[in-house]
């Protein structure tokens, strides 16, 4: 407990006497004491202090005091203390305590596992904003803990243990830690950071949103991000670019920006999964800085009125230059909104002619079916239909014959004699057999059947000899 209270009081302290800490050599202090803070050497106290809550039987609690002691001296910014600090490989140190904490498990130590981890996020983003070379130090091992962080369970972001911190911490470190080294981004994106990072902007999570976006934007200096941008999938198989839309018109929304029903006030060519409302938003932020300018300068326009100042001729030409200029775009712009909601009216138009042609095509066949089936029915059913069809036949036969016959021809005939049929004739017929209702089923012949149809004319009857007087064997109906 006493060592608990002596870090406590130096996390206060140190800060403010910076050249005694390191007269003292407080740096290598420090991370003795965190080197054994991570050992497996056994340690049973049950720390009854204030500063022991949550490191009961553990190292937890001196382990967190000693990261909020470094935290504090990092922060000061004082190149002496970090450069001291990285030349005794504080930042090995550290990744290697993260590791080691991830294996270790502890429910019940949840929140002060996640205060240290967080702790060493920011330690680490403090010694290598700005420094290329400890950037390398951080290399695919400190990538590595940072993923690991980035597929926490959303579910936990809201849980209130401190997910929230931690996950600030981890994109704190990304910005700090990995942008601006070509090795680590290329890790980084090698191990899906971007789809990490998108995942994350699609909970529509506003605290995340302008830092997400930020690493995006440094991100994207990478040739190879855009490709990884372009392959992520969301939900219900969204795209980044209908993601980074939908987050524009939310922000408009809560900016209060009007708009008409269609959301009027594109060289992003190519972006796929965009609907017609998002070209038409996707104008306006392709437009987003010409608007801007156009809004400055009519402020600075109004505020010169205000002020009843009048600007020389060649200024005012310029302000009417200007606001003319700023007028034009918006017009182009709405023609262009115009014009690609006409041709998404088109082309719903187009789609459902085709839907309407299949639908009538559908209704076609069936119709024809129907009618081919009538006709058969017809000619089963009526004799002289069948005679009509049968001589509409015969005539189609004739007329289908070839005119002009060679001199000793013997010609053959084509058409059975006799032959009542109404359809062309061929090598096999089919034949359409009695319904099996009608002649009793393949039990026709057995005693179930003679119980279900008794009277003659339903099933086959099955007969038995019996002898009469005469001697003389007669077969009657049983």
């Amino acid at each position: 407990e006493l060592q608990l209270h002596a870090i406590a009081t130096l996390s206060s302290v140190a800060p403010l006497l910076i050249e005694e800490y390191m007269s003292c050599q407080g740096n290598a202090r420090v991370l003795a004491f965190l080197e054994w803070c991570d050992s497996e050497d056994p340690f049973i106290s049950q720390g009854n202090s204030f500063h022991g809550a949550g490191g009961r039987g553990n190292k937890f609690a001196q382990m967190r005091y000693s990261l909020r002691l470094l935290r504090a001296m990092v922060y000061l910014e004082d190149e002496t203390v970090n450069t001291d600090l990285c030349e005794k490989g504080t930042i090995q140190q550290l990744i290697g305590i993260f590791k080691n904490i991830i294996s270790k498990t502890n429910e019940k130590e949840e929140a002060i596992i996640l205060e240290i981890q967080s702790d060493i996020l920011l330690i680490l983003s403090g010694l290598c904003e700005h420094h290329i070379q400890r950037k390398e130090i951080f290399g695919t091992e400190g990538v590595d803990i940072v993923l690991h962080v980035m597929k926490t369970d959303p579910k936990k972001i809201q849980s209130g243990l401190g997910y929230n911190v931690l996950l600030f911490s981890t994109l704190d470190s990304i910005w700090c830690c990995i942008l601006g080294c070509y090795s680590s981004e290329d890790y980084f994106l090698e191990k899906e950071g971007i789809f990490l990072l998108l995942d994350v902007l699609a909970l529509n999570q506003k605290k995340f949103c302008n830092l997400i976006l930020g690493i995006m934007v440094e991100f994207c200096d990478n040739p190879k991000t855009s490709a990884h941008v372009n392959a992520w999938r969301g939900k219900k198989d969204q795209t980044a670019a209908s993601l980074l839309i939908k987050l524009w018109r939310k922000e408009e929304k809560e900016l209060g920006v009007k708009r008409d029903k269609n959301g009027k006030i594109i060289d992003f060519e190519n972006l796929p999964g965009l609907s017609a409302e998002d070209f038409v938003t996707l104008c306006i932020i392709h437009r987003y800085l010409d608007f801007k300018i156009g809004e400055i300068w009519n402020e600075i326009y109004e505020e010169i009125k205000l002020e009843k100042l009048r600007p020389v001729t060649a200024d005012k030409k310029i302000l009417e230059g200007i606001t003319t200029a700023s007028e034009n775009i918006g017009k182009m712009v709405v023609s262009l909104q115009n014009e690609m909601i006409e041709s998404q009216a088109r082309q719903d138009a187009q789609s459902e002619q085709k839907v309407y042609a299949k639908i009538q095509a559908t209704h076609k066949q069936r119709d024809l079916a129907n009618k081919s089936w009538e006709n058969f029915l017809a000619r089963t059913s009526n004799a002289k239909t069948l005679k009509k069809a049968k001589r509409l036949q015969e005539k189609a036969i004739e007329s289908s014959k070839y005119k002009g016959q060679p001199q000793n021809t013997i010609l053959h005939r084509t058409v059975i004699k006799g032959l009542n049929t109404t359809v062309p004739s061929g090598g096999v017929v089919t034949v359409e057999s009695t319904p099996v209702r009608l002649l009793g089923g393949p039990l026709a012949d057995t005693d179930l059947a003679l119980k279900k149809l008794p009277i003659r004319g339903g099933a086959l009857q099955r007969v038995k000899a019996i002898k009469i007087g005469n001697g003389q064997n007669k077969s009657i109906p049983s």
